[in-house]
């Protein structure tokens, strides 16, 4: 599943009409969530709104059928038109198990669109391994197209062994897992079409003289049910003692999409009596998100976020920096989006020239301790390159560069130097002249003429 660079892990503390300090900010429903883990994504966006426990290993029931689904479906052609012959030997796995049924009967033969119902709607164990065989050409073969597809899908805690669901400690799957799952197969028209729906006949064939009707296991899709929700698609329920109340659904309303899959919801409540966890969770998680989240604009691209100082510039000496594209994101109708921290990052000084549009630095929105996202900021004008300027500066940095210090420091040395051995010469060369007038004999005075 496809995700945005940034994933919403903060709650909401208590209620959220509480007005709370940045530091607390977390995002979560405002009722309780009874189902052991739950992951709700928005699918307009791509955005995880909420999750619990959405990496921890469990058992799936008969969300497994999903799966099957996918598998029946991209194998078989024509739906419609393809007839099947259930083999007897699915049913001696299924004796006594007490595994769902929508009374598909050895050598039954059915289309594979009225398996798939079976499947889907009435959560028919039996209508999976029959599919299974078929497409699989033995449950076994199937089993493995079942687990290439889940390791293609990218699902990493994802482990089948049967088509249909019922109990087996090496079949487990998450939270997360079964939502790129369940989102995969509302991508398949016929599964969308056959997992909203909550009635169907199924024609009369040679083991059944009249059409019987079947019915979806989710009563959220049943206008008389206690249960009933308006805005819920697409969805299956599973459940075992082992797995709890499970459920993969879909809901819609308001322009916004979303996914929700939960799982380990408990059978009974604390007196002991029934409960629904899986409809309640899902319902309460639906009308909190469709409440309390709109897309909301964070960024718009016009803002301006700073200035930066420009070097041998033709023109201005600096340039206004903006973001490179606006950002949205899901927020809470009830919190203000200046809680955001807009951490700028920009050079003190760049060089000419610089173009409209060039990345100039980043801004990072944070909240609580939370990057939300990176963006680059880029010029909003352009600016020419002083060559004048440029060349000055050059000549600048030679004379005060340390090259050119040494290098004067060294030719004032050599020049010392050389002053300093003609000094020397010139001095042992009056030495010399002084030593040799010293040594030439003494003129003797002439005698006197007679």
């Amino acid at each position: 599943m496809k995700k945005i660079s940034f994933v919403l892990v903060f709650t909401l503390i208590m209620s959220m009409f509480t007005s709370v300090a940045v530091s607390a900010l977390t995002f979560t429903p405002n009722t309780e969530v009874y189902s052991e883990a739950a992951y709700l994504v928005n699918l307009d966006t791509n955005t995880v709104i909420y999750e619990k426990n959405p990496d921890k290993v469990m058992y799936p029931a008969s969300l497994t059928k999903i799966m099957t689904a996918i598998i029946a479906i991209e194998n078989i052609d024509d739906l419609s038109g393809t007839q099947i012959e259930a083999p007897s030997y699915i049913f001696d796995e299924l004796y006594q198990t007490g595994a769902s049924t929508a009374d598909f009967r050895p050598r039954e033969v059915a289309t594979a669109e009225e398996l798939l119902y079976g499947l889907m709607l009435q959560s028919a164990c039996e209508a999976g391994s029959i599919l299974a065989d078929y497409v699989g050409g033995s449950v076994e073969g199937f089993v493995e197209m079942m687990n290439n597809k889940a390791a293609e899908l990218g699902c990493e805690n994802t482990h089948f062994v049967n088509a249909h669901g019922l109990h087996n400690p090496e079949q487990y799957t998450t939270a997360k897992d079964m939502a790129k799952i369940m989102e995969y197969a509302i991508s398949l028209p016929e599964f969308k079409k056959i997992a909203s729906t909550y009635s169907y006949e199924i024609a009369a064939n040679n083991k059944h003289t009249e059409p019987r009707n079947i019915y979806h296991t989710n009563k959220m899709l049943l206008r008389t049910s206690d249960y009933y929700y308006e805005p819920i698609g697409a969805s299956k329920t599973g459940t075992t003692d082992e797995a709890g109340r499970c459920l993969a659904s879909t809901a819609s309303f308001g322009g916004y999409n979303y996914l929700l899959v939960t799982l380990g919801g408990p059978m009974k409540d604390a007196d002991g009596n029934n409960l629904q966890s899986a409809f309640l969770d899902a319902k309460s998680l639906y009308e909190w998100a469709f409440t309390y989240f709109r897309e909301t604009t964070i960024l718009q691209v016009t803002e301006e976020l700073g200035e930066v100082a420009v070097k041998y510039s033709a023109g201005s000496d600096h340039i206004l920096v903006h973001p490179e594209h606006g950002f949205e994101m899901f927020w809470p109708t009830s919190i203000e989006t200046s809680v955001i921290e807009k951490k700028v990052n920009l050079p003190k000084e760049i060089e000419a020239p610089v173009k409209t549009g060039d990345k100039i630095g980043t801004l990072e929105l944070r909240c609580s301790g939370e990057t939300l996202a990176e963006i680059n900021l880029v010029a909003s004008q352009g600016v020419e390159k002083s060559s004048l300027a440029y060349n000055l500066d050059l000549i600048k940095k030679f004379f005060s560069s340390i090259w050119f210090k040494v290098t004067i420091g060294v030719i004032l040395v050599l020049v010392g130097g050389y002053i300093a051995l003609v000094i020397i010469v010139n001095n042992n060369k009056k030495k010399r002249r002084r030593m040799k007038h010293s040594s030439r004999p003494m003129n003797r005075p002439r005698p006197p003429r007679s």
